[in-house]
């Protein structure tokens, strides 16, 4: 039967304050680009160690390698303490003492800069830091730090397979939508330095700057946010079934917008005109909406917690 199966693969999930799920995410976030620039410095250490890297001082490269790798070692260690204050509120203080003397070292650097007659804030390193460490982690460990101390506990949830996989899809949904967001930020900031009709080089490639560019940017920063809010309904649908409606809706527009592309592809040039990224996002997508429509067949949580013998939290007492 299958009301069986959902119940015998019943899991709880770890209990996260709202607090606890976003420095969930912002630290999945922080690994995924520690990970990225750990692999981009070992590589240009190992590329200059072959000699492969043609022009320039091998001491300058094999220095900027290794800051990278010091860089990426920095994100990795805040988002392995991050997930780990995450899962339990009681080992937040080795990540926010992190953050402080991050935010220490950024403050140091800054009052240093100005000593030497330079006002280095809004340099985009020292600036993207300050944003990071000192307005994002800081203040998601003082509040992680703040519920503990007064003893907020997150709500848990019994998840079947379904909901878990959703939970996870759903979480990269939101990854998605954020890392977007970022981009679209700075390559906005960049531009912006730039005058009407000028050429900007923004990663070895030309852009003529115009008002259509800055048009895309807030198109994309827009699809970014609706990203967000696909994800952030998608894990409200996987922790509570009865409300998973909501993202079951966009995910079918989705799908139903990617078919219209696909199609439409197909009808004009043949296979070889269809973009890999709209059948990977019809793929995802896909596979999102079917989780959602097996999530909403399952029964009620009430109807599987009894079954389990596990009572559940009220919402009022969560």
């Amino acid at each position: 039967m299958e009301d069986g199966s959902v119940i015998s693969d019943l899991e709880p999930s770890i209990p996260r304050t709202p607090a606890q799920a976003v420095l969930r995410i912002v630290s999945i976030l922080m690994g995924v680009i520690g990970a990225v620039a750990l692999v981009g410095g070992v590589i240009v250490l190992a590329a200059n160690v072959m000699g492969r890297l043609p022009g320039g001082d091998i001491w300058t490269v094999a220095t900027f390698g290794v800051m990278i790798v010091v860089a990426s070692g920095l994100l990795l260690l805040t988002a392995v303490l991050g997930i780990m204050a995450s899962n339990n509120s009681a080992r937040v203080e080795p990540y926010r003492f992190l953050c402080y003397l991050v935010g220490l070292a950024v403050l140091v650097a800054i009052v240093w800069g100005w000593g030497m007659g330079t006002f280095i804030l809004f340099n985009p390193i020292v600036l993207t830091t300050t944003i990071v460490y000192v307005l994002v982690c800081s203040r998601l460990a003082d509040k992680v730090k703040e519920e503990h101390d007064k003893g907020v506990k997150g709500e848990t949830f019994l998840r079947s397979r379904h909901q878990r996989v959703l939970h996870l899809l759903s979480d990269i949904i939101i990854l998605k939508g954020v890392i977007t967001l970022v981009v679209v930020i700075v390559l906005g900031a960049a531009l912006v330095v730039y005058g009407e009709g000028e050429r900007a080089v923004i990663s070895g490639v030309p852009v003529t700057v115009s008002g259509q560019v800055f048009a895309l940017l807030v198109t994309g920063g827009l699809a970014s946010g609706l990203n967000v809010l696909a994800g952030c309904l998608g894990i409200r649908g996987a922790n509570r079934p009865q409300k998973v409606v909501p993202f079951l809706v966009i995910a079918a527009l989705s799908v139903a917008m990617d078919l219209v592309q696909v199609v439409s592809a197909l009808i004009g040039r043949g296979v070889m005109d269809v973009a890999f990224d709209v059948l990977l996002d019809l793929l995802f997508m896909g596979s999102c909406l079917y989780l959602a429509v097996r999530v909403m067949r399952q029964p009620t949580p009430e109807e599987l917690a009894a079954a389990a013998g596990v009572a559940l939290v009220p919402d009022d007492e969560a």
